[in-house]
């Protein structure tokens, strides 16, 4: 007799949740490329099927499938909700920065393509459902069991066995229904083989003919065609049984075998002569990088609580990247990664860990909103030079690409790409242009931020600014233009100037922290004959050694002014064989900055290096501390002695005290060592730490002329540099405040 679930099988089909997945190639539509196309001519590709597709998180298909049910438009997914889908158009696209946008599909069927399964076309899909719910496949089968004679034992002559009659073996036979697509699809159709499987076959002579051919060397396995799979389970079953073939073939790679091949892949790029094979390479190393920005791995969970953002901008060289197959964004995210994995370690032994990670990086865009010249769409064709218009007009200034040679153009892209990006910062005109573009676009993203996580201003969530290379510069400016506070009034007579655009933009929120990565500001700053001063040297009543703007900042020549940056805390941050990078110090108090040594980054990645830097630093610390306090014991004991002996112990003491106010006035011991207090007074004021350099340590075999090459654009994914931030956004913030509860942000 069977069971209830058996006939309810037979009556209805196995239960299916559809699943949600989105491409990763073949973008619907792309930014850059159409920039490309806009600026240089290049043609944009006819876009294609995509083949690559990535299943959406648990969480996030529940999210979708419920909108799809609701008729909602627009869902945020993937970790910390960088991306939203619409729901209505199918497509996913970043929220917070430009970036290509990718189909989404509701998969119920699934179909092979190049050894992998990927989601059916929805309408296809709608089409073979609709057959599978018609033919019932996931009915029982008909079995027949055949008795016959053995033919073999009666033509032997053993009239024993002539009457024996021998069983086969059962055969499950499928009764062969067609179900014939409709639309696009007309001339396919589907055969149901199994409750989970089906083939989509081409009604042609030649397809048939194979169909029959393929049916009877397999005994009915493989009917031609493509396999079809039902269910997002069934994929996720037969991918294991083809990883686990694949494992029993070939051993798991190494990750010093995927560093190699990566190697290899990156020697074979660079080795490339034909500009159609690098082309390929090329798209093929931007789809990887799209496939890491759109990762969703981690995405489980309920959205993380941010209560420290991160806005980065860029340096030089954006729109070269760009057409090198680079992108900023990837970089970016990157560094995002990197600061989650060195999170475990970037604390230890410093404060309690109780917490999760509540930092978010998001870039800033800006060199694509900057033109030189006349923008070609605003120009509307006009050629009233040539005698085309009936008016005697200007016809406006013209782009760099009209006045730019054709000679060497590889070398012409790169001057108009990279290096011009400098020359552009230090005009006027484009300096404010830039600074109004920057902050306009931080304003918005952290608007939109706010829209989409309340919980950051409910639980003064705080911001901090990364600049990299030109990027620093900019920040930087833009931060010493902000408004200063009611109790700030700074010397007119020495304020540098940094902008003539009134009204200024500025920020709509309070910087806390200002990061400089691979900084040249220094250089700018020397050029300008600018000296960094804190606002906190503004206020009244601060520290006694506060800086007086109506009188030592200035200078008898008047040569040099003050910019005073609106960030609470200021880092500079560089490697020592970054060719663009230049210290701060010197530029805040000029001979005691210059006789420090940069602070050395704690090398978080171990090894060696990191042990032998210990070992010498705690040694010479000891042999320093040692020193001293023998020095001070030798001349303490000496001294009270003498003063017992002779009986003048308490006499001496009150003279001592006045001889050392007299000497104070004119020793240049004592002189010097006041300045000294002063100036890193000064220095505290700008950092907590009362240091602004840090460098990072260099490998025990790093060479550093090699380095010089590829250090500038390192910093994303080190760990060193990673753990080094983290550290200093909670460096001021009380332990209470750093061990937060999950109910803390409900």
């Amino acid at each position: 007799m069977k069971s209830t679930p058996e006939i309810l099988n037979e009556i209805f089909p196995p239960s299916l949740t559809a699943h949600w997945f989105h491409a990763i190639d073949s973008p619907i539509a792309d930014p850059i490329a159409e920039r490309k196309k806009k600026r240089f001519g290049t043609e944009i590709q006819q876009r294609v099927q995509a083949k690559c597709w990535v299943p959406f998180s648990k969480r996030d298909n529940a999210a979708l499938e419920k909108a799809y049910q609701t008729n909602n438009s627009i869902v945020p997914v993937n970790e910390d909700y960088l991306f939203e889908v619409d729901i209505s158009k199918r497509e996913i696209r970043p929220v917070y920065w430009e970036g290509p946008i990718f189909e989404v599909r509701r998969a119920i069927w699934f179909t092979q393509m190049d050894g992998s399964w990927v989601p059916c076309e929805e309408k296809m899909s709608k089409q073979i459902e609709e057959g599978y719910l018609k033919h019932k496949p996931y009915q029982k089968p008909v079995v027949k069991s055949v008795e016959e004679i053995d033919i073999t034992e009666a033509a032997n002559g053993n009239d024993e066995s002539s009457n024996k009659l021998v069983k086969k073996p059962e055969v499950e036979e499928y009764i062969e229904e067609k179900e014939y697509l409709l639309g696009p699809y007309l001339g396919q159709y589907v055969v149901y083989t199994s409750p989970t499987h089906a083939w989509l076959l081409y009604d042609t002579t030649g397809a048939n003919i194979a169909k029959n051919l393929l049916e009877k060397l397999t005994n009915h396995q493989i009917l031609g065609g493509k396999r079809l799979i039902r269910g997002y389970g069934e994929v996720t079953k037969e991918t294991k049984k083809q990883n686990e073939a694949k494992k029993d073939k070939k051993n798991e790679a190494t990750k010093e075998d995927e560093v190699r091949d990566k190697e290899i892949e990156q020697e074979q790029y660079e080795n490339v002569k034909d500009p159609k094979k690098r082309k390929e390479l090329s798209d093929k190393k931007m789809i990887e990088q799209e496939a890491e920005d759109y990762e969703n791995e981690e995405s489980e969970e309920d959205m993380r609580c941010v209560d420290h953002l991160v806005f980065v901008i860029h340096g030089i060289g954006q729109r070269m990247s760009e057409r090198l197959g680079q992108n900023f964004v990837h970089d970016v995210n990157l560094l995002r990664k990197t600061m989650k994995s060195t999170w475990p370690i970037a604390l230890s032994g410093v404060k309690s860990l109780d917490r999760s990670n509540g930092i978010q990086v998001l870039p800033i865009l800006w060199r694509n909103s900057i033109a030189f010249g006349a923008d070609a769409e605003e120009d509307n064709g006009s050629e009233s030079d040539l005698g085309l218009s009936s008016e005697n007009l200007d016809d406006g200034c013209p782009t760099i690409d009209e006045i730019t040679l054709d000679g060497a153009p590889n070398i012409r892209t790169l001057v108009s790409d990279v290096f011009l990006d400098i020359p552009l910062y230090l005009t006027k005109k484009y300096h404010d242009q830039m600074i109004q573009v920057i902050t306009r676009e931080v304003n918005r993203v952290y608007k939109l931020f706010l829209e989409r996580n309340p919980s950051f201003s409910k639980n003064n969530g705080q911001v901090s600014i990364l600049g990299h290379s030109l990027g620093s510069l900019l920040a930087f400016d833009i931060l010493s233009v902000q408004p200063f506070a009611p109790n700030q009034k700074p010397d007119p007579e020495t304020t540098a100037v940094l902008t003539e655009k009134k009204p200024l933009v500025t920020f709509d929120f309070p910087v806390k922290n200002f990061f400089a990565v691979g900084s040249p500001l220094g250089m700018i700053l020397l050029l300008r004959s600018y000296k960094i001063v804190s606002r906190k040297a503004l206020t009244t009543n601060t520290a006694p050694n506060h800086v007086n703007t109506s009188s030592s900042n200035k200078t008898p020549s008047s040569l040099v002014s003050f910019v005073y940056p609106a960030a609470d805390n200021i880092y500079n941050i560089f490697h020592k064989s970054d060719p663009v990078a230049y210290r701060l110090e010197p530029l805040v108090v000029r001979h005691y900055g210059a006789k420090l040594k940069p602070v050395p980054i704690p090398y978080i990645k171990g090894g060696l290096k990191s042990v032998l830097d210990a070992g010498f630093i705690v040694g010479n610390d000891i042999a320093s501390k040692a020193g001293a306090m023998f020095e001070s014991f030798k001349s303490g004991i000496t001294s009270s002695l003498l003063m017992r002996g002779l009986g003048l112990s308490k006499v001496s003491e009150e003279k001592q005290v006045a001889e050392l106010k007299q000497r104070s006035q004119s020793n240049p011991e004592i002189m010097a060592y006041k300045a000294e207090v002063k100036s890193a007074a000064k220095l505290g004021m700008l950092n907590p730490t009362g240091r602004i350099d840090f460098c990072l340590q260099e490998g025990l075999l790093e060479n550093a002329y090699i380095s010089a090459l590829s250090v500038h654009m390192s910093y994303w994914q080190d760990v060193d540099v990673a753990g080094f931030l983290i550290r200093e956004i909670y460096k001021k913030e009380p332990i209470g405040n750093l061990v937060h509860s999950k109910t803390a942000y409900t």
